[in-house]
């Protein structure tokens, strides 16, 4: 028997394909809220402890900026992917929409379990993701927040780095 393996953004575009058709929306509105606007994939060189360089794999999504400034959380995760991202981030612009906030949804990530690096080395991946979404970030484009496996600590570093 083989087990099946949910894919996050597949199941969040067939729960929007569902309240599309019950909503009758327009074919050319569908489209556009179906995919992420903008991605961004990236690797960040990390000088570790030992001297050695390690690159890790990050992301960030930008879903939808139509309502204002993306936003959502980063995520520092071992299983992390960039599917579970974007539907995250595709989540984040529902939730602000149902509530009424004027932000779209944005989702990042980096794939690593921060619990095997030092505090050091944690440091310098945050900074390190900073520098590759600077440009692409910031309180009128898109704004990360904590999520999964990072900190207020963190964040400060973000904030520092920016």
């Amino acid at each position: 028997m083989t087990a099946s393996v949910t894919n996050a953004f597949e199941m969040a575009q067939a729960q929007f394909d569902h309240v599309a058709e019950l909503l009758a929306l327009d074919p050319q509105v569908r489209e556009f809220l179906r995919w992420p606007l903008r991605e961004y994939h990236f690797r960040i060189p990390v000088r570790m402890d030992d001297g050695s360089i390690r690159l890790f794999e990050g992301f960030r999504v930008q879903h939808n900026d139509s309502r204002g400034p993306n936003k959502g959380g980063i995520r520092f995760h071992p299983a992390e992917t960039a599917d579970t991202v974007r539907a995250l981030a595709m989540w984040m612009t529902w939730k602000c929409a149902v509530v009424d906030i004027p932000l779209g949804g944005g989702k990042g990530g980096v794939i690593v379990d921060p619990a095997t690096l030092s505090l050091g080395e944690k440091e310098r991946l945050v900074r390190g993701w900073v520098q590759q979404m600077w440009k692409n970030i910031g309180p009128r484009q898109d704004v990360p927040a904590p999520d999964v496996g990072t900190t207020p600590q963190m964040m400060g570093w973000m904030m520092d780095e920016y």
